[in-house]
């Protein structure tokens, strides 16, 4: 999966599974890439993942052929220029509430004219000048996305206004701080939060611009891909409890069937 084809399949409506990994780890990023996903998010909003170490995750993931993206702690140009310069080809930003803070988070992730990111040619992203800086501008400017998360009542109040803003690429749901904002948290299957999922759905498709959400099952996947969401993420941490959980569970299981002398007492 490159840059370029996930672009490409952004435009083209189509379903993208991503996942959040928080853990400072590229040894983990280069195992989840190897499960398949297009995308793995990279996690610096929630996760204590230094610079040094995203860059060294992002590249783990281009070496397991899925794409790196970041999701910022702010919207902040020198933040989300940083995590772009690491070789994240991609910016999800949170808390997203104005059309003035849609436009900026876009700005930020293009090169002029088209927005404010400052250029320099020694780092991941610009191939350490391996590649002129013409060609970098214009591959980056024609493939960078942005993910924008709608993840508060505010939000949700200029959901509409926010997607018309141009560039825009993603809105992404935020269901526990949205259904928190709401004044149901984590009730996401509350009638008042589901329709306010189903209103970023809705404005998306009517703008043109894709939608996201969180997605931990695939009852989730075919539940919002019926309504029109096309990207889809999950967490690793959540990944790797549960199937910690199952498979102790299950030789736990195994163990005590099999315990010495089993066979033998119900022989008797």
């Amino acid at each position: 999966m490159t840059t370029t084809s996930l672009k490409e399949r952004l435009r083209n409506g189509d379903a993208l599974l991503g996942t959040i990994l928080p853990l400072q780890s590229p040894e983990v990023a280069d195992i989840i890439g190897l499960a398949g996903y297009d995308c793995i998010l990279l996690d610096t909003e929630h996760g204590p993942l230094t610079s040094e170490t995203l860059q060294a995750m992002a590249r783990a993931c281009k070496g397991a052929n899925t794409v790196p993206l970041v999701r910022v702690p702010d919207n902040n140009a020198k933040t989300i220029l940083r995590a772009l310069d690491c070789g994240c080809a991609g910016v999800m930003v949170p808390q997203v509430e104005t059309v003035e803070q849609a436009a900026a988070a876009v700005a930020a992730t293009k090169y002029a004219p088209e927005g404010i990111r400052s250029l320099a040619g020694a780092t991941v992203a610009a191939r350490w000048g391996a590649i002129p800086l013409a060609d970098h501008v214009t591959a980056s400017n024609a493939t960078t996305i942005n993910l924008l998360q709608i993840e508060t009542r505010r939000g949700l109040d200029a959901v509409e206004a926010i997607a018309r803003v141009p560039g825009v690429d993603v809105l992404f749901i935020g269901p526990s701080d949205l259904s928190l904002s709401l004044g149901y948290p984590a009730q996401l299957g509350h009638p008042e939060v589901q329709a306010a999922f189903r209103r970023i759905i809705e404005t998306g498709l009517a703008a043109g611009v894709s939608v996201g959400i969180l997605a931990l099952t695939a009852d989730d996947v075919r539940t919002y891909r019926q309504l029109g969401v096309s990207v889809f993420m999950d967490s690793v941490p959540r990944l790797i409890l549960r199937a910690g959980q199952a498979q102790v569970a299950g030789m736990r299981e195994a163990a005590t069937a099999a315990r010495p002398g089993a066979g033998l007492r119900k022989a008797r």
